[in-house]
């Protein structure tokens, strides 16, 4: 049972995804789940996750509503600011929706993680530890994952996933220090990592050899219970088409068994996003 762990959707007139701009125009335009299911279906991916593309509250109900009238959005990792002096009541009334799932907290676009260290912070944190939702980590530039071990070792019970392999430098040919660091967050056992991204990050037209030494990195250290297959569209489609990434994704996956093939693909999207059983959403 297929699941893609990272899909985006926007409508442009909502105006709060500020990450958008008309530079982007192979995906500057509205996109929601209508126009991902024609790939869904040719990939035979069977749900998916929602991940917040906009810093504000109300993209969440956008977000959550979509899955209200598309059940296949198994789950929705949205935005709560973990500064916001009302956090505990965002959670509570987030929270209480069985398809919010987790937060992705971002700051002016995570151009540095550094502000998630702020001490200040460890009452929206609580928040979301106490309320069992997973943290995700967009991390922009690979030199921040120190920072994320950092994170991730003064939060011990917290559940985190780690967006895009931290989108190492493929199309400059940098593997240190971007491997060292991502093998010392992958000792801390709570945390997983989104196999995403990576042909974003590589050379106009790369395939499965350039990026094998990533992936296969982050699956060594990770290994197969810990990293979750997600395709980051739209935004991929600045790179590739979903059927591409889909290809190149089973190339990279070859060597490993059918049933870590499954884990990856799915179970273990499923088992860390405590999703529902498959068609009983509610």
């Amino acid at each position: 049972m297929s699941v893609d762990a990272h899909i985006h959707f926007w409508r442009l007139a909502r105006g709060d995804n500020l990450a958008l701009s008309p530079s982007m125009y192979p995906i500057y335009r509205d996109l929601e789940p209508p126009d991902l299911r024609p790939h869904l279906d040719a990939a035979g991916v069977r749900r998916i996750i929602a991940v917040q593309a906009a810093e504000t509250l109300a993209e969440n109900l956008y977000t959550l509503g979509l899955a209200r009238r598309f059940p296949w959005i198994a789950g929705v990792v949205g935005w709560i600011d973990p500064a916001s002096p009302s956090v505990i009541e965002e959670v509570a009334a987030l929270s209480s929706n069985p398809r919010f799932k987790g937060v992705r907290p971002v700051r002016d676009d995570n151009r540095s993680i550094a502000w998630m260290l702020d001490a200040g912070l460890e009452p929206g944190w609580k928040a979301f530890s106490d309320a069992g939702l997973v943290l995700e980590f967009l991390v922009q530039d690979y030199r921040d994952v120190a920072l994320v071990t950092e994170f991730v070792t003064a939060h011990p019970a917290m559940s985190v996933v780690l967006d895009h392999c931290a989108k190492p430098d493929i199309a400059g040919g940098r593997f240190e220090p971007w491997a060292a660091d991502i093998a010392a967050l992958a000792r801390h056992r709570q945390v997983a990592c989104k196999l995403s991204g990576l042909l974003n990050c590589a050379a106009p037209g790369a395939g499965a050899a350039a990026l094998a030494p990533y992936a296969g990195r982050v699956l060594e250290v990770f290994g197969a219970d810990r990293v979750v297959w997600a395709s980051d569209w739209p935004p991929l489609e600045l790179a590739a088409t979903y059927g591409d990434w889909r290809r190149v994704s089973l190339e990279l996956l070859a060597n490993l068994t059918p049933a870590e093939r499954l884990a990856v693909l799915g179970g273990n999207a499923e088992r860390i996003y405590r999703l529902a059983p498959d068609g009983k959403e509610t």
